[in-house]
């Protein structure tokens, strides 16, 4: 997509243009919607102290939904917005519409959802953000491996902006109205994300600091902050020492706890049909005598303290509102009581009876308490202070048990101080044991929690530290 800077995203009145000419091309009769995204990415990547990579990308998709009389609805997409390339698509659409919409592409026997009104109280769009030059990106850069060259160490890093627009114009298909991606409650919206992370390690490799943060706004994200972090993990984690695996108390930093609490997030958003007899997480039991399969919704799962919930007009979260997210505000887990679980888009009435809400990546906020770390490292005889968690992987699917790797920066605690850096650990927990097996928390803040793909709507998390009992490692390894 060519254009300057103020260029770079689609505007609501160039959407409408899009609308207008796609009209005019189309022949036939029927219905025409248009749904127009674009989105902009401006990345810098940087290792032993110099910037590797700097990137400035951007890119458009024209989705035109078309229905000739007599026809099907049907979806034909393209990347130019030339009206030769539009009116190509829109011939293409109609093609395939006289000839029956193809199977496989999003149309199906769908309930009917509620029509949710436009929601415009989150916090999705920051100039700061959108105005972060290439020159600024590379000055951040700078001031972030100056701390670590200083001592001897070594950085690396990733910086990452984007914007995106998404608008959907024209007529309304009932068919889409419950389709994945048919963003009918959404005329025109825009939203930026941005974030950062550094690891640093010493020359000889014994020694590694992590941080990182996420935010629409990048101003909220302190740079310089994250930088001296990281240097100060690495410079407390050199020569650490091996201990035996076992079960220890651990108090897990924000990150950490966000880290694990993926898997189980996985299991929020993803319909598991409990009362088919699925096995799931929240899958209760059978009960013989009305022939009828059971969930746990209503039932206490994890620890009362604890509350998982979405709401879009939360101002720390920033999340952008379509058909695949919640549009209204959703607690999953309330006082520890399992209240809702995610659903697809398919013919169980239940969805329409609200017990079971619209999938998606939403961002999301844990309760928390009023307990600092250190108060917690204060009250710990012996223990680990874990920095964060890598290479999770899900062991099964009905306990959520699970195995990954402790990283940068990993300590033993004992009679309530910090008193050596330990070699990492491979643990096997399961985030509802962690969960069940909460001492104390701390006040929730935001961590590092990138989008996973171009274009892609932010996934903010707003988490608390924890202090756990009995958290399972399993064995040493060698990675830092």
């Amino acid at each position: 997509m060519a254009g300057a800077e103020s260029e770079r995203l689609l505007t609501s009145t160039q959407c409408e243009e899009l609308l207008r000419r796609a009209r005019g091309f189309a022949r036939g009769g029927g219905t025409t919607t248009i749904e127009a995204r674009s989105w902009w990415q401006g990345e810098l990547r940087w290792g032993r102290n110099r910037v590797s990579l700097s990137s400035d990308r951007r890119d458009i998709a024209v989705r035109v939904i078309r229905r000739v009389e007599g026809g099907e609805p049907t979806i034909v997409e393209t990347n130019q917005i030339d009206d030769v390339s539009l009116e190509s698509a829109v011939r293409a659409a109609e093609r395939q519409s006289k000839l029956g919409a193809r199977p496989g592409v999003g149309f199906g026997f769908f309930p009917k959802l509620p029509a949710y009104e436009p929601y415009s109280k989150g916090h999705i769009w920051s100039d700061a953000t959108y105005g972060l030059s290439t020159e600024e990106r590379g000055e951040t850069a700078r001031g972030m491996i100056e701390p670590a060259e200083a001592k001897g160490l070594v950085s690396a890093g990733y910086l990452e902006v984007r914007g995106a627009t998404l608008a959907r114009l024209g007529d309304d298909f009932p068919e889409l109205r419950s389709a994945p991606h048919a963003h009918w409650h959404m005329p025109y919206t825009r939203w930026t994300h941005a974030h950062c992370s550094t690891t640093v390690r010493d020359a000889t490799g014994t020694g590694s600091g992590w941080a990182g943060s996420s935010s629409y706004d990048w101003s909220a994200i302190d740079t310089t902050a994250l930088a001296d972090r990281a240097v100060e993990k690495c410079v407390a984690s050199r020569n650490p020492v091996a201990l035996e695996p076992g079960r220890y108390t651990v108090i897990l930093e924000p990150q950490a706890v966000a880290d694990l609490l993926e898997v189980l997030l996985r299991k929020l958003h993803q319909r598991e049909s409990p009362e088919s007899g699925q096995p799931g997480p929240w899958l209760l039991g059978r009960d013989e005598a009305l022939g009828l399969w059971r969930s746990k919704l209503g039932l206490k799962v994890v620890d009362e303290r604890i509350t998982l919930e979405h709401d879009p007009a939360d101002p720390l979260l920033g999340i952008l509102m379509s058909l695949t997210e919640q549009p209204e505000p959703v607690r999953w887990i309330e006082g520890g009581i399992l209240t809702n679980i995610g659903h697809y888009f398919d013919t169980d009435v239940r969805a329409l009876e609200g017990r079971y809400h619209l999938r998606g990546p939403t961002g999301y906020r844990m309760s928390g308490g009023s307990t600092t770390v250190d108060e917690m490292i204060a009250t710990t005889r012996r223990g680990l202070l874990v920095t964060r968690f890598s290479n999770i992987r899900e062991l099964d699917g009905v306990s959520l048990l699970s195995t990954g790797l402790t990283r940068d920066g990993l300590w033993l605690i004992e009679n309530g101080k910090v008193s050596k850096a330990v070699k990492n650990f491979r643990f096997t927990e399961s985030p509802l044991f962690m969960l069940n097996s909460i001492e104390q928390l701390g006040e929730p803040v935001p961590v590092f929690r990138p989008a996973r793909a171009e274009g892609a709507a932010p996934t903010p998390a707003i988490v608390p530290p924890l202090k756990v009992r009995d958290f399972s490692f399993t064995s040493l390894i060698d990675a830092v």
